[in-house]
């Protein structure tokens, strides 16, 4: 029994700040005003008025959609925390022309909110260089959000 607790407490030890901290991530609708064409997962959005918000409290999943035609898509995040703390903001990884969403913050909660990086946009860092025949990491790209419903 007493061996059973021990192994049991530093599991919960674990578990529970990963939890509070996968939760923590995005606090309200976020906003923004993409100047470009993206990628979320596979999808394909146009430059335009986005807004992003949790699917529920508790969930992992959130959902971007489009202020103009309503074109939509979920995608699962880890929360991670926000060491800069600059504000709502959407961060992109971009790879040549090609820009997919990496990141969202609320700039409130002090978390945000990080996408596992999808089948294209790793094919896309998979592509070398011309000139220097060497892979080349993604250029991070911010756009200011705003929060509000």
């Amino acid at each position: 029994m007493k061996k059973l607790l021990l192994s049991v407490v530093p599991t919960l030890a674990l578990i529970i700040p990963i939890s509070i901290i996968g939760f923590a991530g995005l606090n309200g609708r976020v906003r923004a005003n993409i100047p470009f064409d993206f990628m979320v997962g596979n999808k394909e959005f146009k430059a335009g008025s986005y807004s992003v918000d949790r699917l529920s409290n508790y969930s992992g999943t959130l959902i971007i959609r489009n202020a103009d035609n309503g074109k939509a898509a979920n995608f699962n995040v880890n929360g991670i925390i926000d060491k800069r703390e600059d504000g709502a903001r959407l961060v992109f990884h971009r790879y040549g022309n090609q820009y997919f969403l990496a990141q969202i913050f609320d700039g409130v909660s002090g978390g945000g909110s990080e996408l596992m990086r999808s089948k294209a946009e790793r094919e896309a860092a998979k592509k070398r260089d011309v000139i220097t025949h060497n892979i080349v990491g993604p250029v991070m790209e911010t756009v200011v959000a705003e929060i509000g419903h």
